[in-house]
């Protein structure tokens, strides 16, 4: 096997390893952890699946997103 396909591997390996933790980080602690979060805070008796959990957290970060750019265009001169 020459060097470059060994080399070829291991930055592949790398790299799929970073964005397995930015996917991680992603997803799993702001998307459905917020997600989880919240809809315990409405119904605590109620165990949150994975996807509506997903769901909620990503709906919060794009009206926070969303609220955040119209503070600034309402406030920019």
């Amino acid at each position: 096997m020459p060097l470059g396909d060994i080399a070829g591997d291991a930055l592949g390996g790398v790299f799929r390893f970073i964005a397995r933790i930015l996917f991680e980080i992603v997803v799993e602690w702001l998307l459905r952890g917020t997600g989880a979060m919240i809809l315990r805070l409405v119904r605590p008796r109620l165990v949150p699946g994975e996807t509506v959990a997903t769901l909620t957290g990503l709906g919060f970060w794009i009206a926070l997103i969303a609220l955040g750019l119209w503070i600034y265009r309402q406030t920019a001169p």
